[in-house]
């Protein structure tokens, strides 16, 4: 409901339980149709390690639809807008699970509408998101900002441990195309039932009127603003981290290592198990150190990640040693939670509130499209490289992870070049 005045101490704290009910659910939707399960599929059809870099890659490509949630939150607002959208989003994972049916006739039509369907899956998402840090900010104060942060994204990192608990117990028993498509399915499903606690959420009209202002001069003032310019040098090496990083570390599981599709979804609820506990770090690393160095101590997390794939051995003498396999994805899942929490914290700590609506879209835009991009011509040509060196086994994965770890070394500098906040 959106409302003129400001939001009363009851109608914050009931839109705050809505969003963070919306969270839990969507977080037991998104590990049934998510990176992992998307990756895991795609093995199954058969596609190359470069396609594998490229779904990894459209998380951040989807933001080319996120001017799409600007035009429809002037006529509903921002909760109605990504309740709408998310509807959108999970219809676009059932056209996702259809590649099955598609793979019957032909692998490279199946792969190709695979990719088109998970551009649409993560576009509708990025549309539907467009409002959601003004959102945020409308519904809390500066005192509770941090832990609603921290609370709403650890209840979404155990619903999807449950989840993915739940996912790999089903592949232990059979682990085919047809199965995988049922769990994208009920995924889906889940998705539009978490669209329900969003439409709950109360809003001030704010939201709507900032959408509704002419984006042209505020686009102006947000390209001349150097804090935000910073922000999206800083935001294009947090999105690099996820694209160079997380699928490929799958990949190597698969690939490299030869894991089962169970094994596989297992080391994922270690990485989300490890989301949890960075969701709880959210709010004592921000008060104690500041937006700022909350920002750069995620980022630096992406490094022992490359550094631990060049330390494993090619084999394991001893089985009980593929333990050790957990350490990285713990790694992905801390980096993954406390780098989403400091982008929306830095933001709302940087810009003014008359900024957020223009600031969200324009960050958002640039630096997804841009580090999507970057993400997939150098992983794309990284892979090639090592490919045609090294062959297809865990030397060539092994290469890869050396080669990134240099590259995101050159994007510490935006890191360290962001401005304090000003308020």
């Amino acid at each position: 409901m959106i409302f003129e005045f400001p939001l009363t101490a009851e109608q914050r704290q009931t839109s705050q339980l809505n969003y963070c009910r919306y969270c839990m659910i969507n977080g037991a939707s998104y590990m049934c149709l998510g990176e992992t399960v998307v990756v895991l599929f795609a093995t199954k059809l058969e596609a190359s390690n470069t396609v594998i870099a490229v779904i990894g890659a459209m998380l951040f490509l989807g933001y080319l639809m996120l001017p799409l949630g600007v035009l429809r939150t002037r006529q509903v607002g921002a909760a109605q807008t990504q309740a709408d959208f998310w509807v959108c989003r999970n219809c676009a994972a059932v056209m996702v699970a259809s590649s099955a049916l598609i793979a019957l006739y032909s692998k490279h039509l199946a792969v190709g509408w695979l990719l088109l369907n998970c551009f649409l899956f993560y576009g509708c998402r990025a549309a539907g998101l467009v409002m959601a840090q003004p959102l945020i900010g409308d519904i809390t104060t500066n005192d509770d900002r941090a832990k609603l942060l921290g609370d709403s994204n650890a209840r979404f990192y155990i619903a999807a441990v449950c989840s993915l608990v739940t996912v790999s117990v089903i592949l232990h028993y059979n682990d085919s195309i047809s199965v995988l498509s049922c769990i994208i399915v009920a995924g889906a499903f889940l998705g539009v039932t978490s669209s329900v606690f969003i439409r709950k959420i109360h809003e001030t009209s704010s939201l709507r009127e900032s959408a509704r202002q002419p984006q042209l001069p505020l686009l102006h003032v947000a390209i001349h603003d150097s804090c935000i310019r910073k922000q999206i040098w800083a935001g294009i090496a947090i999105n690099l981290g996820s694209i160079m990083l997380a699928s490929l570390s799958v990949a190597t599981l698969k690939r490299g290592y030869h894991v089962s599709d169970t094994h596989a979804i297992i080391f994922s609820t270690v990485q989300f198990a490890a989301a949890i506990i960075g969701s709880k770090l959210t709010a004592p690393i921000a008060k104690r150190f500041g937006a700022k160095l909350l920002f750069i101590f995620s980022f630096l997390l992406v490094f022992p990640v490359c550094l631990f794939w060049l330390a494993m051995p090619s084999s394991f003498a001893m089985p009980w040693l593929k333990v050790l396999l957990f350490i990285p994805f713990f790694l992905i899942g801390a980096y993954s939670a406390l780098s989403n929490s400091a982008i929306v914290y830095y933001f709302l700590q940087t810009v003014p509130k008359d900024h957020q609506v223009i600031g969200t879209m324009f960050i958002h835009v640039t630096t997804g499209v841009t580090a999507s991009l970057i993400g997939m011509l150098a992983s794309g040509a990284i892979i090639r490289s090592c490919e045609y060196f090294f062959g297809d086994g865990i030397a060539m994965f092994k290469s890869y992870f050396a080669a990134a770890f240099v590259f995101l070394l050159f994007w510490l500098i935006p890191m360290f070049r962001l401005d304090k906040p000003r308020n």
